[in-house]
Protein backbone atom coordinates (compact mmCIF):
# COMPACT_ATOMS: atom_id res chain seq x y z
CA UNK A 1 0.00 0.00 0.00
CA UNK A 2 1.35 3.22 -1.16
CA UNK A 3 2.28 6.12 1.85
CA UNK A 4 0.43 9.13 1.77
CA UNK A 5 1.84 11.84 0.61
CA UNK A 6 3.22 14.20 3.11
CA UNK A 7 1.83 17.63 2.65
CA UNK A 8 4.29 20.95 2.77
CA UNK A 9 3.46 23.41 6.17
CA UNK A 10 0.96 26.12 5.51
CA UNK A 11 2.67 28.94 5.56
CA UNK A 12 2.04 32.09 8.47
CA UNK A 13 -0.77 33.71 8.24
CA UNK A 14 -2.32 37.27 9.77
CA UNK A 15 -5.70 38.36 10.20
CA UNK A 16 -6.34 42.25 9.95
CA UNK A 17 -9.74 44.07 10.04
CA UNK A 18 -13.15 44.49 11.88
CA UNK A 19 -14.55 41.27 11.65
CA UNK A 20 -17.97 39.34 12.04
CA UNK A 21 -18.60 35.88 14.02
CA UNK A 22 -20.88 33.69 15.64
CA UNK A 23 -24.23 32.01 14.58
CA UNK A 24 -24.68 34.15 11.69
CA UNK A 25 -20.87 34.48 10.19
CA UNK A 26 -19.26 31.75 11.07
CA UNK A 27 -16.69 31.62 8.51
CA UNK A 28 -14.26 33.40 9.07
CA UNK A 29 -13.48 32.04 12.81
CA UNK A 30 -13.78 28.40 11.45
CA UNK A 31 -11.74 29.27 9.03
CA UNK A 32 -9.12 30.01 11.40
CA UNK A 33 -9.25 27.63 13.72
CA UNK A 34 -9.54 24.79 10.52
CA UNK A 35 -6.04 26.61 9.39
CA UNK A 36 -4.58 26.46 13.07
CA UNK A 37 -5.57 22.95 13.13
CA UNK A 38 -3.65 22.35 10.10
CA UNK A 39 -0.46 23.87 11.92
CA UNK A 40 -0.92 27.42 10.52
CA UNK A 41 0.99 29.96 12.62
CA UNK A 42 -1.54 32.65 12.52
CA UNK A 43 -1.68 36.68 13.91
CA UNK A 44 -4.57 37.22 14.82
CA UNK A 45 -5.08 41.02 14.67
CA UNK A 46 -9.00 41.27 13.70
CA UNK A 47 -11.15 43.44 15.73
CA UNK A 48 -13.92 41.09 16.02
CA UNK A 49 -17.39 42.31 16.45
CA UNK A 50 -19.52 40.18 19.04
CA UNK A 51 -21.10 37.20 18.45
CA UNK A 52 -25.15 37.83 17.73
CA UNK A 53 -24.48 41.07 16.02
CA UNK A 54 -25.71 41.01 12.36
CA UNK A 55 -25.13 43.79 10.08
CA UNK A 56 -28.95 44.11 8.56
CA UNK A 57 -30.42 44.42 12.22
CA UNK A 58 -28.09 47.10 13.20
CA UNK A 59 -28.43 49.01 9.30
CA UNK A 60 -32.26 49.15 10.36
CA UNK A 61 -31.76 50.39 13.94
CA UNK A 62 -32.05 54.21 15.24
CA UNK A 63 -29.60 56.65 13.71
CA UNK A 64 -27.40 56.92 16.55
CA UNK A 65 -26.54 52.77 16.29
CA UNK A 66 -26.11 53.17 12.18
CA UNK A 67 -23.55 55.87 12.99
CA UNK A 68 -22.17 53.87 15.43
CA UNK A 69 -21.66 50.86 12.94
CA UNK A 70 -20.55 53.30 9.90
CA UNK A 71 -17.95 54.64 12.31
CA UNK A 72 -16.42 51.87 13.53
CA UNK A 73 -16.33 49.93 9.57
CA UNK A 74 -14.68 52.91 8.15
CA UNK A 75 -12.70 54.27 10.89
CA UNK A 76 -11.68 50.85 12.84
CA UNK A 77 -10.41 49.76 9.68
CA UNK A 78 -8.67 52.80 8.48
CA UNK A 79 -6.41 52.46 12.02
CA UNK A 80 -6.25 48.47 10.72
CA UNK A 81 -4.41 49.80 7.90
CA UNK A 82 -2.62 51.85 9.11
CA UNK A 83 -1.14 48.59 11.69
CA UNK A 84 -1.29 46.62 8.79
CA UNK A 85 1.15 48.62 6.80
CA UNK A 86 3.39 49.00 9.51
CA UNK A 87 3.70 45.24 10.60
CA UNK A 88 4.35 44.64 6.71
CA UNK A 89 7.23 46.76 6.66
CA UNK A 90 9.07 44.18 8.88
CA UNK A 91 6.85 41.18 8.01
CA UNK A 92 5.05 40.44 4.73
CA UNK A 93 3.16 37.27 5.21
CA UNK A 94 0.05 37.10 3.91
CA UNK A 95 -2.66 38.47 5.43
CA UNK A 96 -6.45 36.98 5.35
CA UNK A 97 -9.57 39.86 5.78
CA UNK A 98 -12.61 38.59 7.04
CA UNK A 99 -15.84 39.59 6.22
CA UNK A 100 -16.65 42.19 5.68
CA UNK A 101 -13.31 42.56 4.23
CA UNK A 102 -14.44 45.67 1.84
CA UNK A 103 -13.62 48.27 4.43
CA UNK A 104 -10.30 47.47 4.91
CA UNK A 105 -9.35 46.73 0.98
CA UNK A 106 -11.20 50.43 0.82
CA UNK A 107 -8.07 51.73 2.93
CA UNK A 108 -5.70 50.06 1.70
CA UNK A 109 -6.81 50.40 -2.43
CA UNK A 110 -5.09 54.02 -1.77
CA UNK A 111 -2.08 52.84 -0.26
CA UNK A 112 1.34 51.81 -2.50
CA UNK A 113 1.20 47.96 -3.18
CA UNK A 114 4.91 48.05 -1.81
CA UNK A 115 3.36 48.55 1.86
CA UNK A 116 1.12 46.09 1.53
CA UNK A 117 1.13 42.59 2.34
CA UNK A 118 -0.31 39.97 -0.22
CA UNK A 119 -4.36 40.18 0.54
CA UNK A 120 -6.97 37.00 0.80
CA UNK A 121 -10.46 38.77 1.10
CA UNK A 122 -13.34 36.55 2.52
CA UNK A 123 -16.26 38.26 0.10
CA UNK A 124 -17.93 35.93 0.80
CA UNK A 125 -21.32 37.54 -0.83
CA UNK A 126 -21.59 41.60 -2.28
CA UNK A 127 -22.43 43.85 0.70
CA UNK A 128 -23.57 46.57 -1.96
CA UNK A 129 -26.13 43.10 -3.47
CA UNK A 130 -26.83 41.87 0.12
CA UNK A 131 -27.70 45.34 1.27
CA UNK A 132 -29.62 47.87 -1.81
CA UNK A 133 -30.51 44.86 -4.13
CA UNK A 134 -31.81 41.99 -1.30
CA UNK A 135 -33.13 44.50 1.73
CA UNK A 136 -34.12 47.54 -0.25
CA UNK A 137 -31.71 49.54 1.74
CA UNK A 138 -30.24 53.13 0.54
CA UNK A 139 -32.79 53.08 -1.87
CA UNK A 140 -32.38 50.65 -4.94
CA UNK A 141 -30.38 52.71 -7.83
CA UNK A 142 -30.21 55.81 -6.00
CA UNK A 143 -27.09 57.47 -5.72
CA UNK A 144 -26.10 56.18 -2.06
CA UNK A 145 -26.10 52.79 -3.76
CA UNK A 146 -24.02 53.35 -6.76
CA UNK A 147 -21.54 54.82 -4.19
CA UNK A 148 -21.74 51.77 -2.45
CA UNK A 149 -21.23 49.50 -5.89
CA UNK A 150 -18.39 51.67 -6.55
CA UNK A 151 -16.35 51.35 -3.12
CA UNK A 152 -17.07 47.86 -3.34
CA UNK A 153 -15.72 47.55 -6.72
CA UNK A 154 -12.84 49.59 -5.86
CA UNK A 155 -11.77 47.72 -2.64
CA UNK A 156 -12.35 43.85 -4.24
CA UNK A 157 -9.55 44.96 -7.08
CA UNK A 158 -7.41 45.59 -3.63
CA UNK A 159 -7.20 42.11 -3.08
CA UNK A 160 -4.31 39.75 -4.17
CA UNK A 161 -7.50 36.47 -3.96
CA UNK A 162 -10.99 36.94 -3.40
CA UNK A 163 -12.69 34.68 -1.83
CA UNK A 164 -16.85 33.85 -2.51
CA UNK A 165 -18.94 31.13 -1.94
CA UNK A 166 -20.44 29.68 -5.13
CA UNK A 167 -19.21 29.08 -8.85
CA UNK A 168 -22.09 31.35 -10.20
CA UNK A 169 -21.05 33.81 -7.32
CA UNK A 170 -17.83 34.23 -8.01
CA UNK A 171 -18.69 34.61 -12.20
CA UNK A 172 -21.16 37.29 -10.93
CA UNK A 173 -19.25 38.87 -9.22
CA UNK A 174 -15.93 38.95 -12.01
CA UNK A 175 -18.96 40.51 -13.89
CA UNK A 176 -20.26 43.27 -11.34
CA UNK A 177 -17.20 44.31 -10.39
CA UNK A 178 -15.03 43.88 -13.49
CA UNK A 179 -12.28 41.93 -11.05
CA UNK A 180 -9.45 39.53 -12.09
CA UNK A 181 -11.13 35.88 -12.73
CA UNK A 182 -7.82 34.15 -11.85
CA UNK A 183 -8.11 36.27 -8.15
CA UNK A 184 -12.01 35.07 -7.41
CA UNK A 185 -11.94 31.44 -5.77
CA UNK A 186 -15.49 30.08 -5.12
CA UNK A 187 -14.36 28.22 -1.64
CA UNK A 188 -16.58 25.72 0.81
CA UNK A 189 -17.12 27.84 3.77
CA UNK A 190 -16.69 26.50 7.21
CA UNK A 191 -18.84 26.33 9.78
CA UNK A 192 -18.04 24.32 13.30
CA UNK A 193 -19.84 21.09 12.73
CA UNK A 194 -17.79 18.82 15.60
CA UNK A 195 -21.89 18.97 17.31
CA UNK A 196 -23.61 18.37 14.30
CA UNK A 197 -21.37 15.24 13.09
CA UNK A 198 -22.64 14.32 16.75
CA UNK A 199 -26.50 14.49 16.23
CA UNK A 200 -27.93 11.16 16.00
CA UNK A 201 -30.01 9.81 12.93
CA UNK A 202 -33.57 10.23 13.46
CA UNK A 203 -36.47 8.10 12.24
CA UNK A 204 -39.24 10.21 11.50
CA UNK A 205 -42.76 10.17 13.32
CA UNK A 206 -45.96 11.54 12.37
CA UNK A 207 -46.04 14.56 11.90
CA UNK A 208 -42.84 15.26 10.35
CA UNK A 209 -41.20 17.97 12.10
CA UNK A 210 -39.97 20.80 9.43
CA UNK A 211 -37.91 23.57 10.06
CA UNK A 212 -36.17 26.34 8.71
CA UNK A 213 -33.71 28.72 9.87
CA UNK A 214 -32.57 31.77 8.72
CA UNK A 215 -33.38 35.41 8.01
CA UNK A 216 -36.56 36.30 6.53
CA UNK A 217 -35.66 38.72 3.05
CA UNK A 218 -36.48 37.85 -0.28
CA UNK A 219 -33.77 35.48 -1.15
CA UNK A 220 -35.23 32.96 1.43
CA UNK A 221 -38.38 33.02 -0.12
CA UNK A 222 -40.77 33.51 2.58
CA UNK A 223 -43.85 34.17 0.74
CA UNK A 224 -43.14 30.61 -0.81
CA UNK A 225 -42.82 29.38 2.78
CA UNK A 226 -45.64 31.16 4.05
CA UNK A 227 -48.20 29.53 2.00
CA UNK A 228 -46.74 26.37 2.31
CA UNK A 229 -47.81 26.38 5.62
CA UNK A 230 -51.56 27.55 4.95
CA UNK A 231 -51.29 25.18 2.41
CA UNK A 232 -50.05 22.41 4.40
CA UNK A 233 -52.87 23.20 7.47
CA UNK A 234 -55.48 20.78 5.04
CA UNK A 235 -52.76 18.35 6.49
CA UNK A 236 -51.96 16.81 9.60
CA UNK A 237 -48.78 15.23 9.16
CA UNK A 238 -46.65 18.41 8.98
CA UNK A 239 -45.19 20.68 11.66
CA UNK A 240 -43.48 23.74 11.05
CA UNK A 241 -40.71 25.02 13.00
CA UNK A 242 -39.27 28.91 12.21
CA UNK A 243 -36.29 30.07 13.86
CA UNK A 244 -35.25 34.15 12.51
CA UNK A 245 -36.28 37.11 11.97
CA UNK A 246 -35.95 40.13 8.79
CA UNK A 247 -37.64 42.45 6.87
CA UNK A 248 -40.59 40.06 5.92
CA UNK A 249 -41.39 39.09 9.53
CA UNK A 250 -44.56 40.75 9.04
CA UNK A 251 -45.57 37.65 7.09
CA UNK A 252 -44.27 35.04 8.91
CA UNK A 253 -46.68 36.80 12.02
CA UNK A 254 -49.92 36.63 9.92
CA UNK A 255 -49.61 33.11 10.58
CA UNK A 256 -49.82 33.67 14.17
CA UNK A 257 -52.45 35.81 13.87
CA UNK A 258 -54.50 33.51 12.00
CA UNK A 259 -54.22 30.72 14.44
CA UNK A 260 -52.82 28.04 12.45
CA UNK A 261 -51.54 25.13 14.63
CA UNK A 262 -48.95 23.34 12.15
CA UNK A 263 -46.81 26.41 12.71
CA UNK A 264 -44.62 27.22 15.70
CA UNK A 265 -41.75 30.35 15.49
CA UNK A 266 -38.68 31.11 17.50
CA UNK A 267 -38.36 34.92 16.92
CA UNK A 268 -34.93 36.44 16.84
CA UNK A 269 -31.09 34.64 16.58
CA UNK A 270 -30.42 31.67 18.63
CA UNK A 271 -27.04 30.48 18.92
CA UNK A 272 -25.24 28.10 17.10
CA UNK A 273 -25.51 24.88 19.94
CA UNK A 274 -29.31 26.25 20.26
CA UNK A 275 -29.19 25.34 16.23
CA UNK A 276 -27.56 22.23 16.55
CA UNK A 277 -30.53 21.13 19.33
CA UNK A 278 -33.27 22.04 16.82
CA UNK A 279 -31.48 20.34 14.09
CA UNK A 280 -31.69 16.97 15.92
CA UNK A 281 -35.31 17.64 16.62
CA UNK A 282 -36.65 17.98 13.13
CA UNK A 283 -36.60 15.44 10.27
CA UNK A 284 -36.48 18.10 7.56
CA UNK A 285 -34.99 21.06 6.80
CA UNK A 286 -36.04 23.82 3.96
CA UNK A 287 -33.20 25.48 2.15
CA UNK A 288 -33.45 28.54 -0.07
CA UNK A 289 -37.24 29.13 -2.35
CA UNK A 290 -36.51 32.92 -3.58
CA UNK A 291 -36.16 31.57 -7.28
CA UNK A 292 -33.67 32.99 -9.64
CA UNK A 293 -31.00 36.15 -9.18
CA UNK A 294 -29.67 35.78 -5.68
CA UNK A 295 -31.13 32.94 -4.22
CA UNK A 296 -30.16 30.91 -7.47
CA UNK A 297 -26.31 31.89 -6.74
CA UNK A 298 -25.47 30.72 -2.89
CA UNK A 299 -25.74 27.79 -1.00
CA UNK A 300 -26.05 29.41 2.55
CA UNK A 301 -24.87 28.48 5.72
CA UNK A 302 -28.36 26.43 7.08
CA UNK A 303 -27.91 23.54 4.19
CA UNK A 304 -23.90 22.96 5.43
CA UNK A 305 -25.10 22.94 9.16
CA UNK A 306 -28.28 20.79 7.95
CA UNK A 307 -25.95 18.19 5.65
CA UNK A 308 -23.30 17.57 8.74
CA UNK A 309 -26.57 17.38 11.14
CA UNK A 310 -28.02 14.43 8.78
CA UNK A 311 -31.00 15.91 8.32
CA UNK A 312 -33.00 15.30 5.24
CA UNK A 313 -33.19 19.21 2.71
CA UNK A 314 -35.59 20.44 0.95
CA UNK A 315 -34.92 23.57 -1.34
CA UNK A 316 -35.55 25.09 -5.18
CA UNK A 317 -33.99 23.40 -7.84
CA UNK A 318 -31.70 27.19 -8.83
CA UNK A 319 -28.81 26.50 -6.71
CA UNK A 320 -25.07 27.01 -7.16
CA UNK A 321 -22.10 25.23 -5.13
CA UNK A 322 -18.39 25.87 -4.64
CA UNK A 323 -15.98 24.86 -7.71
CA UNK A 324 -16.09 21.50 -8.56
CA UNK A 325 -18.35 20.05 -5.78
CA UNK A 326 -21.03 17.90 -6.85
CA UNK A 327 -24.65 18.11 -6.62
CA UNK A 328 -25.63 17.43 -2.23
CA UNK A 329 -28.32 14.59 -1.99
CA UNK A 330 -31.06 17.53 -1.43
CA UNK A 331 -35.03 16.98 -2.84
CA UNK A 332 -35.05 19.43 -5.29
CA UNK A 333 -38.46 21.81 -6.36
CA UNK A 334 -39.16 24.57 -7.81
CA UNK A 335 -39.64 27.74 -6.04
CA UNK A 336 -43.75 27.43 -5.27
CA UNK A 337 -45.75 26.58 -2.40
CA UNK A 338 -47.63 23.68 -4.18
CA UNK A 339 -44.05 22.00 -4.94
CA UNK A 340 -43.00 21.99 -1.13
CA UNK A 341 -45.83 21.03 0.28
CA UNK A 342 -46.45 18.25 -2.04
CA UNK A 343 -42.40 17.06 -1.63
CA UNK A 344 -43.02 17.26 2.26
CA UNK A 345 -46.35 14.80 2.07
CA UNK A 346 -43.94 12.31 0.07
CA UNK A 347 -41.13 12.25 2.73
CA UNK A 348 -43.59 12.09 5.85
CA UNK A 349 -45.52 8.89 4.26
CA UNK A 350 -41.86 7.29 3.63
CA UNK A 351 -39.98 7.55 7.00
CA UNK A 352 -37.09 5.40 5.25
CA UNK A 353 -36.43 7.86 2.63
CA UNK A 354 -36.17 10.85 5.49
CA UNK A 355 -33.70 8.46 7.18
CA UNK A 356 -31.37 7.73 3.88
CA UNK A 357 -31.53 11.16 2.80
CA UNK A 358 -30.43 12.45 6.07
CA UNK A 359 -27.56 9.55 5.99
CA UNK A 360 -26.28 10.44 2.58
CA UNK A 361 -26.55 14.40 3.23
CA UNK A 362 -24.10 13.96 6.19
CA UNK A 363 -21.26 11.54 3.61
CA UNK A 364 -21.77 14.08 1.14
CA UNK A 365 -20.39 16.79 3.56
CA UNK A 366 -17.18 14.88 4.94
CA UNK A 367 -16.65 14.32 1.41
CA UNK A 368 -17.22 17.75 -0.25
CA UNK A 369 -17.83 20.50 1.99
CA UNK A 370 -15.87 19.60 5.46
CA UNK A 371 -12.67 20.36 6.82
CA UNK A 372 -10.33 18.71 4.87
CA UNK A 373 -12.28 19.97 1.59
CA UNK A 374 -11.83 23.25 2.95
CA UNK A 375 -7.99 23.19 3.94
CA UNK A 376 -7.75 21.25 0.17
CA UNK A 377 -8.94 24.30 -0.91
CA UNK A 378 -7.12 26.78 1.29
CA UNK A 379 -3.87 24.98 -0.15
CA UNK A 380 -4.69 25.91 -3.59
CA UNK A 381 -5.43 30.03 -2.54
CA UNK A 382 -2.06 29.78 -0.68
CA UNK A 383 -0.45 28.26 -3.39
CA UNK A 384 -2.02 31.05 -5.43
CA UNK A 385 -0.83 34.30 -3.67
CA UNK A 386 2.55 32.60 -3.10
CA UNK A 387 3.59 32.89 -6.39
CA UNK A 388 2.56 36.04 -6.80
CA UNK A 389 5.35 38.53 -7.14
CA UNK A 390 5.24 41.32 -5.13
Amino acid sequence: MAEAKELPPLPPLRCAGIGLRGSGYPNAINTLRRLQAAGARIDDCVDWLPEGFHLWKASRGPLPTKLALYARLLFGNARAAWRLCRLSRKDRRITYIPYPAIFLLWWLSWVPRRWCPPLVADAYISVWDSTVRDRGLLGSGGMLGRLLQAFEARALRTADVVLVDTAANRRWMIDTFRLEPGSVFAVPLAIDDAALLEVPPRTPEKPLQVLFVGTFVPLHGIDVLVEAVRRAQAHDNIQFHFVGDGQDADKVEALLSDGLTNFTWERGWISHGQIADRLAQCDVCLGVFGGSAKAARVLPFKLYLALAAGRAVITQEKLSLPEGVALPPFTIVESNPEQVVEHLLVLANDPDRVTNSGREGRSFYQAWLGSEASLRTWRDVLARVSTKPN
